[in-house]
């Protein structure tokens, strides 16, 4: 069973793990789509027409660089795409010379970046020594990026990053549960109403499972 709060099936920007057979994947959140939608719409507003993409190699990369691809492409505003740079992002002395050499080549102000949290400190201590941070640079990064909203930013994450994340932040974790639980009821109504039963839980989170074959059935 696939329960979601999107209103349509999961793409290839989701990471689905291999399940067990009977187990279900939730997920409660915007798609990177959404999220992609939206930093357009941000630089579209201030007429950021020409940018940079930059990504690690995390999970989803390819789909991201796919879809902004794609938008660009279908949109009728007249988008520049300069470049794709996409390289590790972890402490090494090959990665930080290869991460150098190719931030160096930047010749936008506007950066898209998909990563995650971890990685995207270490973007933004290199791009900082490659003067890439700071007045006339605008970074937009996925919520991913961003980490926990309520938590302190590390310091190398530069001043004005634009990010987009849910106004999950504006409700009481009660009114975040009751929301979560509201959601999960109705999936299983609706798996109950196609199928006739609910799923008994007798999975072992301790024990390795049987993969299940795939399955992106969305009940919503």
């Amino acid at each position: 069973m696939f329960s979601s709060s999107r209103c349509s099936p999961p793409r290839d920007d989701v990471l689905l793990l291999p399940q067990g057979e009977g187990s279900s994947f939730l997920q409660l959140g915007s798609s990177m789509e959404q999220q992609i939608n939206g930093m357009f719409k941000v630089m579209e507003e201030y007429n950021w027409d020409s940018f940079v993409v930059v990504t690690s190699r995390y999970p989803g990369y390819e789909a991201y660089v796919d879809y902004v691809r794609s938008f660009t492409d279908t949109s009728y505003f007249l988008w520049e795409l300069q470049d794709v740079l996409t390289f590790d992002m972890s402490a090494d002395g090959l990665n930080d010379v290869r991460a150098r050499r190719l931030l160096q080549q930047v010749d936008a102000q506007v950066l898209l970046v998909y990563c995650s949290h971890e990685e995207a400190q270490y973007l933004f201590s290199m791009a900082s020594e490659s003067r890439l941070v700071g007045p006339g640079y605008i970074w937009i990064v996925p919520s991913l990026a961003v980490g926990n909203p309520d938590a302190v930013p590390p310091d190398s994450f530069p001043v004005g990053l634009i990010s987009i994340i849910t106004d999950r932040w504006r409700m009481s974790l009660r009114k975040r549960v009751r929301d979560g639980v509201a959601i999960v009821v109705k999936g299983v109504q609706s798996f109950r109403k196609q199928r006739g039963f609910v799923p008994e839980g007798q999975s072992d989170c301790h024990n390795p499972v049987r993969p299940a074959p795939a399955n992106d059935t969305l009940f919503r």
